[in-house]
């Protein structure tokens, strides 16, 4: 979206720049982490010191189109199959077709843009969306350290309520349809955060952890396994305290 306001940045210096591999989140029961800070109030944590902000909209699909026509850029979210909404920006609209960047990883070989008739966009946002647009303001500092500070209570919630799921039988199921709400902040987009900021030996911590816990995932649904019989709750338990810590020496230090 910066790009359309001549503003050079790239996602790891976003990242970098909003100290995204010391956030997490909970909402709605939901714990997140990395990329899964995706709204207006943790973009703005980049965005407020260099004279910008993110408002964001709820628009009722049929408005849509001509909502974003108005727009200089946007940011929305597309069905993307199973895997739930991705999000895209538009730039443009030429010859009746809405253009999209399409958000991915360096090598992912998903095209770097979408093109969509009006129709094709409705059938892939639902009964409406969530449409994020960029004003420009006056600089203002972030709350970093706010939101720094209020991720470790948060860090501190998410790990005894993993243990409390480890100490008891689940389904093979069950434990899946709780990988992206209750494990994935540690096991998934922390192990990635790490990695950004050179963490090797914290991140490969977890990555031994995450590696016994996807096996017991990859049986039979219907298997029940005790997971606090396969992986170590106590090697968890040393990883999160290291990453606690780690948050807590950079807040200190901004």
């Amino acid at each position: 979206m910066l790009e359309q306001y001549g503003v050079d940045a790239t996602d790891c210096s976003i990242a970098m720049s909003m100290k995204l591999p010391y956030l997490f989140s909970c909402k709605d029961g939901v714990y997140m982490a990395g990329p899964m800070l995706q709204s207006a109030e943790w973009f703005n944590l980049f965005l407020h010191p260099i004279g910008f902000e993110m408002i964001e909209k709820e628009i009722p699909a049929a408005q849509v189109p001509e909502y974003l026509k108005r727009q200089r850029t946007a940011m929305l979210g597309l069905q993307a199959g199973e895997n739930g909404k991705h999000a895209v920006v538009y730039i443009g609209t030429q010859d009746g077709r809405l253009t999209f960047l399409n958000n991915k990883w360096e090598h992912d070989p998903a095209p770097a843009q979408i093109t969509l008739t009006e129709a094709e966009l409705l059938n892939r946002i639902g009964s409406s969306a969530m449409v994020a647009t960029l004003i420009q303001i006056d600089p203002k500092p972030s709350e970093l350290q706010r939101y720094m500070g209020e991720s470790i209570p948060t860090i501190q919630k998410n790990l005894p309520e993993i243990k409390d799921v480890c100490s008891v039988q689940k389904t093979v199921g069950e434990l899946r349809s709780m990988l992206n709400t209750l494990f994935r902040s540690f096991l998934l987009d922390g192990i990635t955060m790490l990695g950004f900021i050179d963490e090797t030996e914290l991140a490969n911590k977890f990555s031994h952890i995450q590696q016994t816990f996807l096996n017991a995932l990859r049986q039979e649904p219907g298997t029940t396994v005790v997971l606090g019989r396969c992986l170590s709750l106590a090697a968890l338990e040393s990883a999160v305290d290291e990453y606690i810590a780690l948050i807590e020496k950079n807040n200190r230090e901004q």
